[in-house]
């Protein structure tokens, strides 16, 4: 066998020995405590933590009563069997011959009723989608993705046993399951995914592969083994489904016209200009010949937003959708509390910023997002003029591919939506501090008042804090009161 083969022909006596193997019997404790009885065959995977953490995550699906659920890679059963107790109608897929017939054994044997189909998202050689999906979209997909690594369990595994615990498709099952979900009606237009992946190189590609395809994306529960390995489960969902998409040629500023609008949260306006663009303290922002510019809704009849924590919450968006064209971190800064700059040549320019506003109704407010971002410019080859443009670094980036991923990015971090809970603070002050540190040395010296300091913390309520040559710490809250050594915002 050629060492980049994962099965060759001298395998086979071995595989045989594998499916000659007796089958074992076990109980299954849902999240609800009921126990579920599974044959569970050889070369199909049992129920273990991760089944657990999935079990867990749909459990607390709102209102599971006639809604459709598909189970990819189902295994034992185990997750299908619980959802069609929980009242989804189910319909579950599996590549392994042994693992559909084990689910349709263990379905009659606990008197529960699902549909279990051979197949699976890949080539398409591998059969007609249908086939495997059924002939409805389902409001709810689920799919623990094989993640352990091939190097390291190849040779002790078959075929079947790959497909059960090995993402050793070339292109990634990520990719071929977007592909398959914007291509056929197989996810309702509102409908909800829940990918199951590890936390290695391919579990973190998933976040920016989801984005580049339009889809929102958010973890939603997370397990961390013993030795470290960590598990998170992703809610994954078209983003601002049945809201507005409202595009004006020109307009004076996108977050002046939806503050004084009727429009619902998450209604969403385009520029193809503003002529009166600001960002913080009312700066102007140009328009570039190539730009995006775009507001939206994001909190309607709330009370008490905290300003701050929303602005880095706009600041990860941007982030994140410039990471997904990008592929790497390497040239981006998050500059707090709302820039994004451009690392190239020894220079830091500004790429792109988010602006958060809100307007006062009685005793609710209506808070609105703003996101300008340069694609192109020929104004920024003019010398002094500090603006940058994300095809510096990529030349094939488009304003489409950009506001596909923004609209994406921005659900993912705002949108409320049905059956996925929100990012906690503590998550979003971490992650944000995890982002902004990586642009500290970019930036340098911070100066406050004309002294040096040293960077402490990002707080809960977005504010920063600085540490003096005294060790006082001073709490800022305008980023406009900190300059940095590396980066002239003029």
């Amino acid at each position: 066998m050629d060492d980049d083969e994962f099965f060759g022909s001298n395998d086979a006596e071995q595989e045989i020995s594998r499916l000659n193997r007796v089958a074992k019997h076990l109980i299954w404790t849902t999240p609800q405590n009921r126990k579920i009885d599974l044959i569970i065959p050889p070369t199909v995977y049992p129920p273990r933590e991760d089944t657990d953490l999935l079990a867990k995550t749909i459990s607390s699906i709102p209102n599971p009563s006639g809604k459709r659920l598909l189970e990819i890679g189902c295994g034992s059963g185990a997750i299908s069997l619980f959802a069609a107790q929980l009242g989804f109608s189910v319909t579950a897929c599996d590549i392994n011959p042994y693992a559909v017939a084990s689910s349709r054994d263990s379905a009659q044997q606990n008197n529960i009723e699902i549909d279990v189909r051979e197949g699976g998202p890949g080539p398409e050689s591998d059969g007609r989608v249908r086939q495997w999906s059924g002939d409805f979209p389902h409001d709810v997909i689920v799919w623990n993705l094989p993640y352990l690594i091939p190097e390291k369990n190849s040779q002790h595994l078959g075929p079947l046993e790959e497909a059960a615990l090995l993402d050793t498709d070339e292109k990634g099952l990520v990719s071929r399951l977007l592909n398959q979900l914007n291509t056929n009606n197989i996810l309702a237009d509102d409908g909800v995914i829940y990918l199951l992946v590890s936390q290695n190189e391919k579990g973190i590609a998933a976040r920016p592969n989801c984005l580049r395809n339009g889809f929102a994306v958010r973890t939603i529960a997370q397990h961390q083994f013993d030795d470290g390995e960590q598990l998170a489960v992703l809610g994954i969902w078209r983003p601002f489904h049945g809201n507005s998409n409202i595009f004006k040629a020109e307009i004076d500023s996108t977050n002046s016209s939806l503050l004084s609008s009727e429009n619902v949260e998450g209604d969403f306006l385009q520029a193809g200009r503003q002529l009166m663009g600001h960002g913080r303290r009312g700066r102007a922002w140009s328009h570039e010949d190539i730009a995006f510019a775009g507001s939206w809704v994001i909190r309607e009849n709330c009370e008490r937003p905290n300003p701050g924590l929303l602005q880095l919450q706009g600041g990860l968006a941007l982030y994140d959708a410039i990471f997904a064209l990008l592929g790497s971190t390497q040239n981006l800064v998050l500059k707090w509390p709302n820039d994004i700059l451009l690392k190239k040549d020894n220079q830091l320019r500004k790429v792109g910023g988010i602006l958060v506003e809100s307007v006062s109704r009685g005793k609710s407010s209506r808070i609105v997002l703003g996101i300008g971002c340069n694609v192109h410019s020929t104004k920024a080859q003019k010398e002094g003029y500090s603006i940058a443009y994300l095809r510096e670094l990529d030349e094939q980036i488009s304003l489409d591919d950009f506001q596909v991923v923004i609209q994406a990015s921005v659900a993912s971090w705002f949108e409320r939506k049905q059956g996925i809970n929100q990012p906690k603070n503590k998550e979003i002050i971490s992650l944000y501090q995890s982002k902004f540190s990586e642009g500290i040395d970019a930036l340098g010296t911070s100066l406050y008042r004309n002294r040096e300091m040293l960077f402490s913390t990002v707080k809960v309520d977005g504010k920063i804090t600085l540490i003096d040559a005294e060790n006082i710490t001073h709490n800022i809250e305008d980023g406009e009161h900190i300059e940095w050594s590396n980066y002239d915002s003029n």
